[in-house]
């Protein structure tokens, strides 16, 4: 081939010949059945100067599966880590990840060890509280019932659901599943969702308040959050363009809020704003816990704080 590699030509030998007929006739292995995990022990609350988490394990022996679910601020998402054999050696760019019932949705996902060694899975930015099916359901039939109108005299100021909803949607949840990226499609099986959800978002409110009130500064002499080698960790994040979106020659603006901790790391990031597609979101909170660095907020008296950080991600294609 003029300009290339030299082609060769693969000869068996007849027993190489044999083995690789017998391997062809075998039928493939069936699919692996889904893992379905039961909780094996309680939740339980932690509470940290950036994040209130809640822990709970599923499952026992080689198939243990440790689930904490954190949150580092007031918005409706959480962030989800797996800790266990299940989610080794995952693969390709996205999981599929949801609270049962609902639809999965396709997300981003960084892998990671655990301090004892274990394989680690972490999904950011999902909601647990979406619509129901039977709400989706009427939903959509309202909108193919004919002519679509809007009256804002029944408007809300907010997008914010009520607390009654919030809950109904929480005591509907029934399990946790993901597939896609692993090795075994994993469903956890819950069945208290509301009363944990419950002591998380008590222990988040509490947690916004100080995060809100550090992030301030004031003339007491307490300061606020400063970004580290900005340039450098700003330029990463545009750099990494999502490619799929950049082959589209999709643009857009993400506006984030991140927790900060006293150390001045990044552990918990919100969209709270966006301008083009939704897929930027992911990108930009992940990009932002793997790349931004920061100087803590202090308090009065000198000492570091966590606090909140916000910032916008502009993704631009430079012709």
């Amino acid at each position: 081939m003029p300009g290339g590699l030299p082609m060769r030509r693969a000869i068996l030998s007849p027993v190489a010949l044999t083995a690789a007929l017998a391997a062809a006739l075998t039928p493939a292995p069936a699919a692996a059945a889904p893992l379905v995990l039961k909780p094996s022990s309680d939740w339980a609350l932690k509470s940290y100067d950036d994040k209130c988490r809640m822990i709970r394990t599923f499952g026992s022996g080689e198939d243990e599966l440790v689930l904490w679910i954190d949150k580092g601020g007031p918005g409706p998402a959480v962030n989800l880590t797996l800790i266990g054999r299940a989610v080794r050696s995952p693969y390709g760019a996205f999981t599929r990840i949801g609270f049962a019932p609902g639809d999965l949705v396709e997300r981003s996902f960084i892998t990671a060890k655990s301090s004892k060694g274990r394989p680690v899975l972490g999904v950011f930015g999902v909601q647990p509280v979406s619509l129901l099916p039977d709400e989706a359901l009427a939903a959509d039939k309202q909108r193919q019932s004919g002519e679509e109108q809007v009256d804002f005299a029944d408007g809300a100021l907010t997008a914010v659901a009520s607390e009654a909803t919030i809950q109904q949607r929480y005591a509907a949840i029934t399990a946790l599943e993901l597939n896609g990226a692993v090795i075994d499609p994993i469903t956890l099986q819950i069945d208290d969702m509301l009363p944990m959800a419950q002591q998380l978002l008590a222990c988040t409110a509490a947690l916004t308040d100080r995060l809100a009130r550090a992030s301030q500064g004031g003339a007491d002499g307490s300061t606020r959050i400063k970004t580290r080698d900005e340039a450098t960790w700003a330029g990463k994040i545009q750099a990494d363009y999502p490619f799929h979106l950049l082959r589209a020659g999709q643009q857009g603006r993400v506006a984030v809020r991140v927790t900060v901790n006293k150390e001045g790391e990044p552990t918990f990031c919100e969209v709270t704003a966006y301008d083009g597609p939704a897929s930027f979101n992911d990108s930009a909170c992940l990009l932002m816990l793997r790349h931004a660095k920061f100087s803590p907020a202090t308090d009065a008296a000198g000492n570091p704080v966590a606090a909140f950080y916000s910032t916008r991600i502009t993704y631009r294609i430079n012709n």
